[in-house]
Formats: C-alpha cells, structure tokens, sequence
C-alpha cells in the first residue's frame, strides 16, 4: 500500500502528516512519500501583462520558497522521527522535494500512489494549493484524503458515507473496501428531498457477513446539504467522511469556501473522496 503525502503549508502540515500516519496504521502501509511541491517561478508574474520581476523581486521570492521548504522540511523530519519511535511497523519514508508547476508535479506523483493526503483548505489560499488539489483529483484521478485541522486518533474505525449513488462514490468507497472491511461500523447518511427511500449498494449486505456493524442515517435535505451531511456525521462519532467530488469548478468552490456549501468551515472530519 503507497501513501503520498502533500505538504505545502507549514500551518496544516503536522495535521496533514497526523492523519496520514493513522491512516498508515489503519492500512498498513508500506510506503509512505512525503511530496513538497515547490513553486519554480513566481505566480505574480506568470502573465506578459503582469511585466518581469526585478532582482530585489527574485531574491524576496527566492528566499520565502526556501523558508517555506525549510520548515516543512523541518516539520516532516520531526514527524518522521517520533513515528518511527512510536510506530509497530515500520513503512519506508521518503521526503521529496520537486520544483515545476504545482499541478504537473503533484498529479504525477499522486499517480503512483494508492492514496493521497493533502491538508484541509481554507477560504483565501494561494493558488498552489488550488493547483495541488486539481491535480490530485481531476488529473491524476487519484484517491484523496482530506486532513482535518484537528487530529484523530484513528481514521477510518468508524467511517461514514454521504450515500449518493455516483460514478465518483462508487470509486471512492472502492478504494476505501480496505478501511469498509475491517471497520467497527459503517454508517450511511443519506439526505433525501422526496419521500422515496434511496435503496443502500448491495455491498451492504457484505459488511454484515464480514462481521462489520452498519447503521442508516436518513434526513430531510433543508438547505445546506453539506452542512447537513457534515453535522450528521459528526454526531455519529465518525473518523472518516467518504463521499464523490462534484464536477472540477462546483467542487472546488465547495471544497475550498463556497457561499453556500463550506463543509470545511467548523470542526470537520478526515474525508476520503475520489472524482
């Protein structure tokens, strides 16, 4: 199992590196990459209209991509650290450091892994962070795990999932059957807008012969559907939200501070998704 790891923010870093560890623990991981995607020019002058930097320029943008680097650098060796210490078993780290374009590097990277995290965003990021997220999720297809500003102590024990037939869920909780298998309970939150029920996958059925405990939550959607989806899943003690990502520009509204549906905006849960 190949975990990759995305650090590009020293402020959500060692939450990012936290919930990928018990995400390790919980799949037993045996590869773990820790991925700095480092900007190789300066996106404030990435167009002709916006002119050419100067020296003074350069060197500022020069030494706050070297600081940046040097405290992730510097968060991760920690992490890395006291896990081994602590840790059963031991998974082969590496710290990585690739310099390009944001989006580029990290689909590439995120290619080659089974599962990526990436710490929560919030409203106001810089564009590489934007870009980090598009190429994990809409170029490299990849399996994404949303690191809450908070730690869990595990993460996918007591999973929920925003039950909504789709393409996207469907590879979601396809790449989640690991965490599904060996959980203590499973819990389906389904919101519905008409009295019709949505019928539960058939996979179901194969929790219960596997020994694994699952619960249905229904509600009535009222306004914000997220919101609803998040509070529902916290009050069922959940470590895990897995639920499909939308299309690329409602998505990433959503996912990064949309008026209307900023799950993100209080405390929030580790959520595993796939577009």
């Amino acid at each position: 199992m190949r975990l990759l790891i995305v650090l590009d923010r020293p402020d959500t870093a060692l939450f990012t590196l936290r919930t990928a560890g018990a995400l390790a623990e919980r799949l037993n991981a045996d590869r773990i990459r820790i991925l700095h995607p480092r900007l190789e020019s300066d996106p404030a002058f990435q167009t002709p209209d916006e002119g050419m930097p100067s020296t003074e320029e350069q060197q500022r943008f020069a030494r706050e991509e070297n600081e940046r680097a040097d405290r992730l650098r510097e968060i991760a060796s920690a992490w890395m650290g006291s896990s081994q210490a602590e840790e059963r078993y031991q998974p082969d780290r590496q710290w990585m450091e690739i310099s390009g374009d944001v989006r580029k590097v990290t689909a590439q990277e995120a290619r080659n892994a089974d599962f990526v995290i990436h710490g929560r965003p919030r409203r106001g990021e810089p564009t590489y962070v934007t870009d980090a997220f598009a190429g994990i999720l809409y170029d490299a297809k990849a399996t994404l795990v949303v690191a809450p500003l908070q730690d869990y102590a595990s993460v996918g024990r007591r999973p929920v999932i925003g039950w909504h037939p789709s393409r996207a869920l469907d590879c979601a909780i396809a790449a989640a059957m690991p965490l599904l298998e060996t959980a203590e309970c499973v819990t389906f939150i389904i919101g519905e807008r008409d009295s019709a029920e949505t019928d539960l996958p058939d996979f179901a059925n194969s929790l219960t012969e596997r020994g694994v405990k699952f619960l249905v939550d229904r509600f009535r959607i009222d306004g914000d559907v997220g919101e609803q989806i998040r509070a529902h899943a916290l009050a069922a003690d959940a470590d895990l939200l897995i639920m499909g990502a939308y299309t690329r520009p409602h998505f990433l509204e959503w996912m990064f501070g949309g008026a209307t549906q900023d799950v993100f905006a209080h405390a929030t849960l580790p959520i595993l998704t796939h577009h």
